[in-house]
């Protein structure tokens, strides 16, 4: 009996000591689908770069691009010397027709600031069609046809060339008579009044009928400087003051001794007041355009400002032959 508890016991030692060897086993040896996943390198990171951006164009960092005021070449345009402030040079006149042999008008040149030229001369390229004092800038009919004036100037150093077209008209044998019955050249006691001037136009042009004149005090806020200039003889501006459509008519009439100077002072004056009301001070869109388009011109030293939808340099025009030598 002894014997075989002996057996069983030893039997049992047995079982235990294998069991534990196969526990052993497995924890050594790891399951095959473990060997299998530790036998797979992990992907390498993609590590090379993205993309690139298309690429910029080149720029010249010297070459300065060209603005939308400056000309086709980036340069200056045909009216104005560059200026990061919008410097600017006016002109007096850029297309005149003269109608009878004799008649004149001074073309001017100015800038923004209301300063004349440091230098200024003048040229005919056709002296037998019109003719150009070199220095004072004055036009005369000579025959018929087809000229160009042109203004050579120069401002701080900047020099600059404008062209202003002249164009006489008149058939033989029409300038005896039209000095018949014309006004009578500048200083004669016949020539027309400014009064006179603007009756006519009423009579040609809607809208000059219900006008505000300038005079006084009014004069002097609208039009300020204009009452000092010594040599001006009269003076007659009217502007309708509520309106949709802003019209103005001005003339300025200054003695026979007036300078250069007095003349372009006037001018100054009158678009001075022109650039007031169509930067705004017209208030009604139309209206500022209106003013906008205005004009000032001169001749045989009477200065005259004419506002008016698309009709003011027609104005312009019958003002320099009424009053034109």
């Amino acid at each position: 009996m002894k014997k075989w508890l002996a057996l069983l016991l030893i039997t049992a030692i047995l079982l235990s000591l294998a069991a534990c060897s196969s526990k052993s086993d497995k924890e050594t040896d790891p399951p095959e689908e473990d060997q299998q996943t530790s036998d797979v390198q992990p992907e390498a990171p993609d590590v090379s770069a993205p993309p690139s951006e298309p690429d910029a164009p080149a720029v010249e960092p010297d070459v300065p691009a060209a603005t939308p005021e400056d000309g086709e070449n980036g340069g200056d345009t045909d009216d104005t010397i560059a200026d990061a402030e919008g410097y600017v040079i006016r002109v007096s006149h850029t297309d005149v027709t003269l109608k009878t042999e004799g008649e004149t008008f001074r073309l001017t040149v100015w800038d923004s600031n209301g300063d004349d030229p440091d230098t200024c001369t003048y040229t005919s390229a056709d002296p037998a069609v019109a003719s150009v004092d070199e220095t004072g800038g004055e036009v005369t009919a000579v025959a018929p046809g087809t000229t160009t004036i042109t203004a050579h100037v120069e401002f701080s150093g900047e020099k600059k060339d404008f062209d202003c077209i002249v164009r006489c008209k008149w058939e033989a044998g029409e300038t005896e008579e039209a000095s018949e019955s014309s006004v009578p050249a500048s200083g004669g006691t016949e020539r027309a009044s400014l009064g006179d001037f603007y009756s006519t136009l009423q009579g040609q042009y809607d809208g000059l009928g219900a006008m505000m004149v300038m005079e006084g005090e009014l004069l002097d806020n609208y039009y300020p400087g204009l009452s000092d200039i010594a040599s001006v003889e009269e003076v007659l501006i009217q502007e309708t003051m509520i309106s949709i459509s802003n019209v103005a008519v001005g003339m300025v009439k200054l003695s026979a001794d007036a300078s250069k100077d007095d003349v372009i002072a006037v001018q100054n004056i009158l678009n001075a007041r022109i650039k007031t009301q169509a930067d705004g001070g017209a208030w009604y869109p139309d209206s500022c355009e209106t003013w906008g388009a205005g004009v000032v011109t001169s001749t045989a030293n009477v200065v005259g400002m004419f506002v008016y939808p698309d009709d003011a340099q027609k104005m312009a025009d019958q003002f320099i032959l009424t009053f034109g030598n």
